[in-house]
């Protein structure tokens, strides 16, 4: 199974698409099941696995949404945006997410913000697909 992830793109980018799901929803759902809940409902907030788990969780987001920056820059990420924007419009038209359920507009928040990071960490494999350029890590990110 690995290998045929490893060895085909689409299944390269939806293993990425489920990395970030995975991250963003454990971090924090509606559902009230997540390290959120857990962290700020626990009896003891000063605990050392709670701030323990609390900045591995924050340290793992900021990392993922700085791969997604570095792959897609000011542009992409306004393409993005402009692109979600469309499909909350289309959401909320089509009745998929209302404005009366806060708990709706937060798990397609929920989505759409794990589907940039998805994007974000896939950058360079979707480039590459799309224009056949390689993407390489610029000299001045070494130092």
């Amino acid at each position: 199974m690995i290998n045929v992830i490893k060895n085909s793109s689409p299944g390269v980018l939806l293993l990425r698409l489920l990395i970030a799901a995975i991250v963003v929803f454990a971090t924090y759902n509606p559902t009230g099941t997540s390290i959120w809940h857990w962290v700020t409902g626990h009896p003891n907030p000063t605990d050392a696995w709670v701030v323990l788990l609390a900045i591995i969780t924050i340290l793992v987001n900021i990392a993922l949404l700085i791969a997604a920056w570095k792959a897609l820059g000011l542009i992409g990420t306004v393409i993005a945006l402009i692109f979600f924007a469309a499909l909350i419009y289309l959401s909320l038209q089509e009745g998929w997410a209302t404005t009366g359920s806060a708990d709706s507009l937060r798990w397609l928040g929920l989505i759409l913000y794990s589907v940039f990071l998805g994007i974000g960490l896939s950058g360079a494999i979707l480039w590459r697909r799309a224009t056949g350029q390689i993407v390489t890590d610029e000299a001045d990110d070494l130092s």
